[in-house]
């Protein structure tokens, strides 16, 4: 309702934490139109159905942007960032991982570049 947020452009980023959780929100959530997820994943855990990031990412179908560490401990690439990406119901053409060579923290400046591009390309610019 407010007139100074184009509701038809919303995006949503989180990293860490929202990066992983964040892969959920999309499949919920149709408001939401383009996805950037910073040192994301899937974690091995139990967890109930209901919960479970597996059930949710294939339903995720927006743009979607995963930035990850190389050597990201939370997050391995093999067995968190790429299972992930793959599982996206995105189309190919719209979902990117770039892999950055460090951790868990993506540095700021480089986290920032790349999404700022990535809304831009799908949102268009700011005006």
């Amino acid at each position: 309702t407010r007139k100074d947020i184009q509701a038809d452009k919303l995006a949503f980023m989180g990293i860490s934490w929202g990066g992983r959780m964040g892969s959920m929100l999309p499949a919920l959530e149709n408001r939401i139109k383009v996805v950037v997820l910073g040192s994301g994943g899937f974690r091995p855990q139990t967890t109930l159905p209901q919960v479970d990031q597996i059930n949710f990412v294939p339903r995720v179908t927006v743009p979607v942007l995963m930035v990850n560490g190389r050597y990201d401990f939370l997050f391995p690439v093999e067995s968190g960032q790429l299972p992930m990406f793959r599982l996206l119901g995105t189309p190919a053409e719209h979902k990117r991982h770039v892999l950055v060579d460090s951790g868990h923290v993506i540095p700021a400046h480089v986290l920032a570049k790349e999404a700022i591009a990535w809304l831009d390309r799908h949102l268009g610019p700011v005006k």
